[in-house]
This record gives C-alpha cells, structure tokens and sequence, in this order.
C-alpha cells in the first residue's frame, strides 16, 4: 500500500463516525430524504423487451476530453447484509451515512428495488449473471466446508464488458470457489482481469484476515488474526479500488466493490460517534461498519471528482439482501427494514427490498433529485450496463434500466420478478415471521402490486402443488404484509402460482 494512501485510512477518513462528518463540511447530518417525485421512467412501457446493444447517443453521454470513448464507467457498491432502512436517505435516523445520503439527493432513489434472494451467494450470482434465483447456477448460500462454484461458461458482468474494450476489476468478497491458486472459478476467469480481496464466504467473515487474494497469489498478512489485528481488511481493499479506478483513467471501466461491511461478525477498530452510546456493544459495532463504509463511499467519490472520472461515471450503490440479525445485532433496534416486514432469510419484502441509488449527476441529468418506484432486480444491471456500452448479452431476465435511469420514460416492466430460498441457516426473527415454516424451500413473485410467497412442505424444491401453502399481499394498499389475502383471492394466488413454475428450470 503507498504510504499516502495509507496515512489517508489511518489517520483521516477511516476513524469514521465524527471524523468522517467532519471531514466533509458541506454535508449536512441526518438530511432529510429527497421529495417523493417520481421519474419519467415510472410511465407504462412501450415494449416488453429492452433495447439491448444499441449504440450509445451523445446526449446520453458526456465526453471525458481527448480519445474518450463516450462509453460511461461503471462503478457498483454492494454493501453486505444491509437493510432497506439502515442509511439516511431511506429514513434511518441513528446511524451517520453523510455520503451516501448525498448521492440519493444527487442521484436517482429507487423506493422499489429488490436483491435477486434473501442471502448473499444466490444473491450475488444473479447480479453477475443476469439470471433470476430460478436460472442462476447458484441458489443457495454454501455449505459451512466448501464453496459453490460458477461453472464454466458462465458469463458474468464482467464478461460482457471486457467484450467491448473495458478495464474490469472486482474488489473484495468473491465467494464462488475455494482459497486456492487454481481455482477454475476464479473472479480472473469470469470476467475480471483485477481481483483483490476475499475467495471464499467464510473467509470473508473474518475483517482481519490472516491473508488476502491479488489476483491469483496469496498475500499473507502478518499479525492479523481474522477478528483483531494490525491490518482491518476493508482498508486494505479499499486501497486496492481506488487504484484501479486511478490506473484506468483514460479506459471505460467496471468497477465492482463488494466489501464486507456490515455482515456479521461486528468487528471494527473504532466506534467513531457510537463510543459512548447507550447501545449494546454490538450494536454500536455494527453501527460503525455502515458508518465506514459511507466514508469509503465519500472517499471514491472524492477520488473521481479529483480525476474528473464524475462527468462519465455511473456509480450505484446496493446491499445484497436485508438486514443480519446475528451475533448480537438487533435490527428492530434500528428499524433496519423501515416499513418492511422481514430481515435476512424472509422473502418478506424487508428480506429482499434493498436501497438502490444511481449517481452521475452530470451525464444523468433528468433524474438527479428524483426518486422511481420502477421495480427492477439485481438481475436487470447487466442488461442496462451492456445497453449503455453497446454490448450484447447472453440470454438472460434481465431488462435495461436505462430509460429509467435517462428519465426519458416508456422503460420496461417484468411481467413478474421471482425469488428463490433454499435453506440457509435461520435466526429467531426470521423463524418467527414464518410462524414454524422458515427451515422449508420457499418462493415468491411480485406482478404488479400482487406478492405471493409460498413455502414447500420441505427443505428442498418440489414444483407448486397441493402441499404448499401460500399468503398473498396487495403492496400498494399493504407494504407491511400483514394482511394475507391468499383465501379471499383464489384467482391471483392461481396466477402467481403459475409464475413460481415458469421460473424455476432444474439445475
């Protein structure tokens, strides 16, 4: 690491909390969220399909200078096990997220965005490869020894990008192969020409790892051991992502930043603002992780202002699932799930709703201060970036989100958006809501403001028949799903079961 860079994470930014707030005056704490004020991109689609590797307009994209392409650069946050409500901008109100919050009123909001599954494995899987939780080669989180793979052939993000000249670099956790130099399905070998950071989930658990991954050679890190140490992982791979972008200045890029933050365990070295806090420890702990993480955001940011990257970047930020309730972290502590009913595991909508912001204030300039209830998944981002970069996809769910996001209106709708869950651990708020049934295969489809879920009579997945069992919302007169209409509306529960069939395709 440059000794710059690393007087920057020691001694500045990265002491999070009051010293992140600090270090940028011209943010305002606890700003309110932006006015309800919705996009063109709300307006009925004029086709079912988007328009995928159409050349890219001028007035779509703003020119960097000399030899730019007028492709835009790519940069996506996928924060880890993070609620809908946890940051400012969608209505939280303890914990300190300054710099993410300005981007939502810089940027796009979207109130109805959902991870593609409850957990984090499925989750990503379908973010990289366009495909929905009932196509994708991965469905459930791994098991405690192992790690699925993405099977040859796979074509990711990444892939479709570097097919049209883009620079690609992953940063952080992987998660689908083992902690090895040959590992067929490594992130150089789906689409990523630069990798640093964690191979494997359980490896990745640990925020002072005792080795992390450049490429394919393991970096020992000496005096680390996984939950304290001299080195906090994050920091380290931080570093990393803002070199990428600097090295690749004058090429379009993809950037993907899949940090840890705020998955369990709460391990951080400082508590910043939280310190003296009448909270458990854990909370306080998980509180500073989403606090440093917003100043890694305020960090990136900064960088590509300094390098003029702001005028042709398309920045998101996301989480992969709900809200964690472990190791001590209390979610209804924080209201992590804001109006939502469910946390991580539930295919409640505060299990798959997530916060979903797209900044780049000058080449998106419609939508800055606005907010969309367009529904999109995960799944819909290789679509859109391929649109934008005038790549072709391989067949996938995935629609473009680009008419949404240029607020030129007549975007298109899924007919459904479909999510999976097979077992993967349980936590005493997630068993609860399911009343008994949160161990058992479960499915869900959202059509209009139609929501079904329905549960398997066991662990693993059967097609829909007679001895599933289902609960049916309205979400437009019920976000909260509290109010079942499975047996008052035979019909739709009929309909929405059809959609859980046509999703699925055996593995």
């Amino acid at each position: 690491m440059s000794n710059r860079r690393r007087f920057l994470f020691g001694a500045g930014v990265l002491a999070a909390g009051s010293a992140a707030c600090a270090a940028w005056p011209s943010q305002r704490e606890g700003a309110p969220a932006p006015k309800e004020k919705l996009a063109a991109g709300d307006q009925p689609p004029s086709s079912p399909h988007g328009q995928l590797g159409e050349v890219v307009r001028a007035d779509d994209v703003a020119q960097r200078g000399p030899g730019a392409t007028g492709r835009p650069n790519f940069i996506v946050i996928l924060a880890d096990d993070l609620g809908w409500g946890q940051i400012g901008a969608y209505g939280q109100s303890k914990i300190r997220t300054p710099r993410i919050d300005q981007l939502a009123k810089e940027g796009l909001l979207f109130t109805d965005a959902y991870a593609s599954a409850p957990v984090c494995a499925p989750s990503r899987a379908s973010l990289l490869t366009g495909l929905h939780a009932g196509h994708n080669p991965v469905r459930r989180n791994p098991p405690k020894e192992g790690e699925l793979p993405l099977p040859a052939g796979t074509r990711t993000i990444g892939d479709v990008l570097q097919s049209v000249g883009y620079k690609t670099g992953l940063f952080g956790k992987w998660g689908f192969g083992r902690n090895s130099a040959d590992e067929g399905s490594h992130p150089n070998a789906r689409g990523f020409g630069e990798f640093f950071g964690y191979m494997t989930h359980h490896q990745a658990k640990s925020y002072y790892p005792r080795f992390l991954w450049n490429n394919r050679n393991r970096v020992p890190l000496p005096g680390n051991f996984d939950d304290y140490g001299a080195l906090y992982g994050p920091d380290l791979i931080m570093d990393r992502a803002l070199e990428f972008v600097e090295a690749n200045k004058d090429d379009p890029f993809l950037l993907m930043l899949t940090l840890p933050l705020p998955h369990a365990p709460s391990v951080i070295g400082d508590l910043g603002p939280y310190r003296n806090r009448d909270w458990s420890p854990a909370n306080k702990t998980h509180a500073s992780q989403i606090t440093r993480l917003d100043a890694y955001v305020g960090v990136l940011i900064d960088t590509l202002k300094r390098n003029d990257l702001d005028e042709n970047t398309i920045v998101v930020f996301t989480g992969d699932n709900g809200a964690h309730e472990e190791n001590g972290v209390e979610p209804a502590f924080f209201n992590a799930s804001g109006p939502y009913k469910g946390i991580k595991r539930n295919l409640y909508e505060g299990g798959t709703r997530v916060p979903f912001i797209v900044w780049s204030p000058k080449l998106l300039r419609r939508t800055v201060r606005k907010r969309t209830t367009h529904p999109m998944a995960h799944y819909d981002l290789m679509a859109t970036m391929a649109d934008y970069a005038g790549a072709r996809t391989p067949k996938n769910d995935g629609l473009s989100l680009r008419r949404v996001l240029n607020g030129t209106g007549g975007a298109p709708k899924h007919e459904y958006l479909y999510w999976l869950r097979l077992h993967a651990g349980s936590t005493k708020t997630h068993r609860s809501l399911e009343k008994g049934r949160g161990r058992q295969c479960s499915a869900a489809v959202r059509f209009g403001n139609w929501k079904l879920i329905g549960w398997a009579p066991g662990h693993e997945y059967s097609a829909p028949n007679g001895r599933w069992t289902y609960e049916l919302y309205d979400l437009s007169k019920d976000p909260g799903e509290r109010k079942d209409l499975a047996k008052s509306r035979p019909a739709i529960v009929n309909r929405g079961v059809r959609y859980i069939r046509q999703a699925w395709r055996a593995p």
